[in-house]
């Protein structure tokens, strides 16, 4: 991630003597059309590109694809481009479930990071194999201007391996190896933690809530110190969200509420707030994993309505198969919900949505939302519920003013009407879920 273009020139110190002294240069050359740069804040609640260009974020949940055969990775790369998910949130170490029949987290990796064997590792010695294979998929999701949400630490090991048994100095030292050759990819994005509230007993591997299983403030504050290029950062919570903090540069959270507890943390944090999990799609049993497409789909709209971002989650079992399930190991998206949130970029994209807020008057907060921009632009929401299908637009704006307006299907994918109209009350004629995007002409 060279910042200005020309010659660069590097000599190496080390203590071991062949490493010492040597010597190198390389040219920094015009960003290609398709290289905007690394993602960072924008416009307080939003993102942006280093070059000015707005990120709209749409993510996906690929916990551990990155050790999975290169068929399943082609695949999985394959889906995310079909449905032009720009952002997925991705594990470090391999990840294990138990007391949880419905699915089978039973993949390990060829190979670990660590030297030595599973519940004997040696958090000292690195094993540069393990980390070759996940930089690959970096640079894969990087060719595709995909962004990497990388998952530093989880404690979901449960006596497997044991890599979420090492002590907060261990840590620090993984630190300064991973975040020293990650830092170097521009699509990076750092989480501390999956969930960093819960621990696992190590007799019972009972999981509970505690608040203080790591120093996060330690080791938020040195990845933040020893990433020269200051990428994105948060923690992901369970239960309860991690206090502000200058190394948290915007909010992940979880909670089925994408509306009302979005805004709320909004005003309370001041900063970007993307809901990470606001229950996945699927057919398992638990609550977490078989969310309607319906619900979903819902779900990140409302998201949107509240003028911040989510990120989707696939859980179905397929013929019985309980193990090769996309939200850990990827795979090909099954999903009803993929396409209409792909649709659902495609349309917020037409709008200057990074200065647009929620009007919650011009809504009513349970069938109807509204964002705006002034007078000037305005996105409207409707759910099925909403009997009164009406707008107002422009209000006091002088009858000689016109607005250009798209009607959407966002369940259909489809553009239902396409007018000019004054400001005013607008009716709406069209059922089902729709959304009303209108740009003031003059």
């Amino acid at each position: 991630m060279p910042e200005r273009i020309g010659e660069y020139s590097f000599t190496t110190d080390s203590n071991v003597k062949d490493l010492h002294g040597l010597h190198g240069s390389f040219r920094c050359i015009e960003p290609s059309a398709t290289n905007h740069g690394p993602v960072r804040v924008r416009n307080r609640f939003h993102f942006g590109y280093a070059d000015g260009t707005p990120f709209f974020h749409l993510g996906t949940t690929l916990y551990a694809w990155f050790y999975r055969p290169s068929q399943i990775r082609s695949q999985t790369l394959a889906s995310l481009e079909r449905y032009s998910f720009n952002k997925v949130r991705m594990l470090v170490f391999p990840k294990k479930l138990i007391h949880c029949a419905e699915v089978d987290l039973s993949y390990h990796p060829e190979v670990y990071p660590f030297e030595g064997t599973p519940k004997h590792f040696d958090f000292q010695r690195f094993n540069p194999e393990y980390f070759r294979r996940y930089e690959e998929c970096l640079r894969q999701l990087r060719d595709r201007n995909i962004e990497a949400d990388v998952i530093l630490f989880h404690f979901y090991d449960f006596g497997e391996w044991d890599i979420d048994r090492m002590t907060d100095e261990e840590a620090l030292t993984f630190l300064q190896y991973f975040v020293a050759r990650v830092s170097a990819f521009r699509n990076v994005w750092w989480c501390l933690a999956n969930e960093y509230d819960l621990v696992v007993d190590p007799e019972s591997f009972k999981v509970s809530s505690i608040r203080n299983r790591r120093n996060w403030d330690l080791l938020g504050n040195y990845v933040r110190g020893k990433d020269p290029y200051d990428h994105l950062r948060s923690i992901h919570n369970c239960f309860a969200l991690y206090p502000d903090r200058a190394w948290i540069t915007h909010i992940g959270y979880q909670h089925p509420n994408t509306y009302s507890l979005l805004m709320d943390l909004k005003r309370e944090y001041g900063k970007p707030i993307v809901n990470d999990e606001y229950q996945y799609e699927g057919n398992l049993p638990s609550d977490w994993g078989n969310s309607s497409p319906e619900t979903v789909v819902l779900s990140h709209w409302l998201s949107v309505m509240a003028g911040g971002y989510a990120t989707h989650g696939e859980c179905y079992k397929i013929g019985g198969n309980k193990r090769d399930i996309f939200w850990t190991y990827g795979g090909k998206i099954t999903g009803e919900s993929p396409a209409r949130l792909r649709f659902l970029r495609e349309v917020v994209e037409t709008v200057p949505y990074q200065e647009m807020t929620p009007d919650t008057r011009l809504g009513d907060g349970f069938s109807k939302f509204c964002l705006r921009s002034g007078r000037h632009a305005y996105l409207f929401f409707l759910t099925e519920e909403c009997r009164k299908r009406n707008i107002t637009v422009g209000f006091g704006l002088p009858d000689s003013l016109r607005y250009s307006l798209n009607i959407y299907d966002v369940w259909n994918c489809e553009l239902k009407a396409q007018t000019v109209v004054n400001p005013g009350r607008i009716e709406l004629d069209v059922s089902g879920w729709i959304v009303a995007c209108l740009i003031r002409k003059n």
